[in-house]
């Protein structure tokens, strides 16, 4: 997953050197989320922040490698037990933006991406207990560009984790900001 991340980040690199011929807008990014788990006999719920680094190739299309790191959440299994989790999440999304309006100040934007998802839980004062393994992301929002270097952005993102026995899948609702460097 590591070498994921560092692909994101040479796109990052090689954008900021590319020619002119290109419209490519190299961007970082802070977004808040709501996250809403599904397992097998509790529904854990998590506040999340995300750091991501990406870029824009042209209008339509774009790459943004992420980190998220989240809060956690305790629950009661019954009188006597409560189960207390978080989680953290690094990978890639792949966009695709349609722009819309007509000075382009709203885009509908989708997104596919995969990363590695790393869950902590603990039973009551026991020890950590830490599970991992990749989350497919797919996810549907609108994007409002404040000014030519400022962007508002409301995403909605399923999220299909593999070989995580505790957990089956995510729903992410995230509002965040973008600082595009023209």
């Amino acid at each position: 997953m590591k070498k994921i991340f560092l692909l994101g980040l040479s796109f990052f690199a090689f954008n900021a050197n590319a020619d002119d011929n290109f419209e490519y807008t190299p961007y970082v990014g802070v977004d808040y989320g709501y996250v809403q788990a599904k397992t097998e006999n509790i529904k854990p719920n998590y506040h999340q922040v995300n750091f991501n680094v990406g870029t824009k190739y042209n209008q339509y299309f774009g790459t943004e490698a992420f980190f998220e790191q989240s809060s956690s959440d305790a629950k009661k299994i019954d009188s006597e037990n409560k189960i207390k989790s978080s989680y953290r999440a690094y990978g890639l999304d792949v966009s695709a933006y349609l722009p819309m309006g007509c000075y382009h100040d709203f885009d509908l934007v989708g997104s596919v991406g995969v990363g590695e998802y790393v869950f902590y839980d603990k039973l009551n004062h026991q020890k950590h207990n830490r599970e991992s393994g990749f989350g497919y992301r797919i996810g549907a929002g609108l994007m409002y560009n404040i000014n030519e270097n400022v962007s508002l952005r409301a995403l909605m993102r399923y999220v299909d984790l593999n070989d995580i026995s505790k957990v089956n899948h995510l729903y992410e609702y995230s509002l965040g900001l973008r600082y595009h460097f023209y």
